[in-house]
């Protein structure tokens, strides 16, 4: 039998390579996925701390949260409320809010 010069399809070691690449940028991938997930659930966590300190603020502490409020005097005697907030996962948030009373005419 003559063997044939004009062979078409890819050899065992270039399928092999494409197969080594092919797993690494999967591999690759799945990595970015994971960082961009940590990174989302690090920022949503940010955000809801903020938005108990608010609410804490409001008088509306969430549960499971350690929150403390303090009053300090203000400028023209105007209280200072500072919100300070830590969630379960150890993200903090601190909100300042100066309460002045609305004087009417």
């Amino acid at each position: 039998m003559i063997p044939r010069r004009n062979q078409r399809g890819f050899s065992l070691v270039e399928t092999l390579f494409a197969l080594l690449l092919f797993s690494l940028s999967i591999m690759a991938l799945m990595r970015y996925q994971l960082v961009l997930a940590e990174g989302f659930q690090q920022q949503w966590q940010q955000r809801s701390a903020w938005r108990n300190a608010r609410q804490l603020l409001q008088g509306n502490p969430l549960e499971g949260w350690q929150a403390q409020v303090q009053q300090k005097d203000g400028p023209e005697g105007c209280p200072l409320l500072i919100a300070k907030t830590v969630s379960p996962s150890g993200r903090r948030a601190e909100l300042v809010q100066l309460r002045c009373p609305v004087v009417g005419n």
